[in-house]
C-alpha cells in the first residue's frame, strides 16, 4: 500500500482528551438525581443519554451521575465511500478537482482507517456559560454512530463552509470499474486529510444517522453529545415539524421538549438542507475549557484553504 494512505495518529491522544473533559465535569452522583426532565445546570442529563441509540461498537458507561464515558474507534456504523477527494500529500499529487469555494486542490484517495479506541468522558450536568465559546475547526462532539462532529468550516478561520465546497470526480479504478469520489459524501461527512489523521467526521446533519433513530413525520431523537455536554438533535420538534433557523440561537441551540426530555431541555439542532455556516455548531453555549478545546482540535482538523492554495501553486 502506498505509505501516504497509512493511518496517522493524532498528536494528542484521546486519552488526554478524556482527562481534560473529565476535569470539567461535575462531582459525584450524590449532587444530582437522574431525571428525564432536567433544567440545564441543575440536574443530570444521564437518563436521557441512556435512551440514545448508541452504535453497538461504542462502549457507554456512567462513572457518576454527572459523567458519561464513551469508547469508540471513531468509525461510523453506516457505509462509507470507497474513495474521497482530499488535499494532496506525500507522493499523491495528481490534482483532479478544485473545491469551488475555498479553491482547495484535491486528489483521489482510497478511504482507509485504523482503529483508535480510547475513553472520552463528557459532563452530563452541563451548565450554560455567561458567554459563548466559538467552536474550532476540529472535533466538537461525538455522534451516536461513532465519528465526531466538526463545525461547518474547512479549517480554522476558513472562508468556506464544507458543505458548500463539495465537488466530485468520476474515474475508472484499476479494475476498470467506474467510481466517483466526492469531497463530502451523502452523509455530510468525509475524512480529514491524511496528514491530519484521516479521521471520518460530519459537517452537518447526517441522514445516515437520523435514518437509524427517526421516523417520517416524527420528532428528532438524540444523535450526539457536544463537547460542553448538551445533546445534539436533528431538526424536527415533538410534532414532527421543522425547527427553523430563526428559532435557534447563535450556537444552533434551543430549549424545547424532546422525546428523551419531554419537560424540555437546552439542546443543539443540526438543520436539514443548510449548507452554510449554520449547518453545524458555530459556538458552545455551555462551559468548555481552553485545554479541552485544544485536546479536541488535536484529534484532526480540516486543512485551511490558504495552505491549500499555497500548495496548489507549488504543484502547478
Amino acid at each position: 500500500m502506498n505509505p501516504i494512505f497509512k493511518q496517522l495518529k493524532p498528536p494528542l491522544s484521546l486519552i488526554a482528551l478524556a482527562a481534560l473533559v473529565t476535569a470539567s465535569a461535575c462531582g459525584g452522583g450524590d449532587s444530582a438525581s437522574a431525571t428525564t426532565n432536567p433544567s440545564p445546570g441543575t440536574a443530570s442529563l444521564a437518563a436521557g443519554y441512556k435512551q440514545a441509540k448508541w452504535a453497538s461498537h461504542i462502549s457507554v458507561t456512567y462513572p457518576t451521575e454527572c459523567s458519561m464515558t464513551l469508547v469508540s474507534n471513531g468509525q461510523p456504523n453506516h457505509a462509507l465511500n470507497t474513495y474521497y477527494l482530499q488535499p494532496p500529500s506525500g507522493t499523491n499529487t495528481t490534482l483532479v478537482a478544485t473545491a469551488p469555494q475555498s479553491g482547495m486542490a484535491l486528489v483521489v484517495v482510497p478511504y482507509t482507517a485504523g482503529a483508535v479506541s480510547a475513553p472520552m468522558t463528557f459532563n452530563t450536568c452541563p451548565t450554560k456559560a455567561s458567554t459563548i465559546t466559538a467552536t474550532t475547526g476540529g472535533n466538537i462532539g461525538i455522534m451516536i454512530s461513532g465519528p465526531a462532529l466538526f463545525n461547518a468550516t474547512e479549517g480554522q478561520n476558513s472562508p468556506a463552509a464544507a458543505l458548500t465546497d463539495n465537488v466530485s470526480y468520476s474515474f475508472k479504478d484499476s479494475s476498470g470499474k467506474a467510481q466517483t469520489a466526492y469531497f463530502i459524501d451523502s452523509c455530510n461527512g468525509h475524512p480529514t486529510p491524511i496528514l491530519r489523521g484521516n479521521a471520518y467526521h460530519y459537517h452537518g446533519l447526517p441522514p445516515c444517522v437520523t435514518a437509524q433513530v427517526d421516523t417520517a413525520g416524527g420528532p428528532s431523537h438524540i444523535i450526539g453529545i457536544a463537547a460542553d455536554g448538551f445533546p445534539i438533535y436533528g431538526n424536527k420538534d415533538m410534532s414532527g415539524n421543522t425547527v427553523t433557523l430563526a428559532q435557534l440561537d447563535e450556537c444552533n441551540g434551543i430549549t424545547s421538549a424532546t422525546p428523551e426530555f419531554p419537560g424540555g431541555v437546552y439542546h443543539y439542532v443540526l438543520p436539514e438542507g443548510v449548507t452554510g455556516f449554520q449547518s453545524s455548531l458555530r459556538c458552545y453555549s455551555g462551559t468548555v475549557t481552553p485545554l479541552q478545546m485544544a485536546a479536541l482540535k488535536s484529534q484532526g482538523v480540516c486543512e485551511a484553504p490558504s495552505a491549500q492554495k499555497r500548495r496548489k501553486a507549488e504543484l502547478t
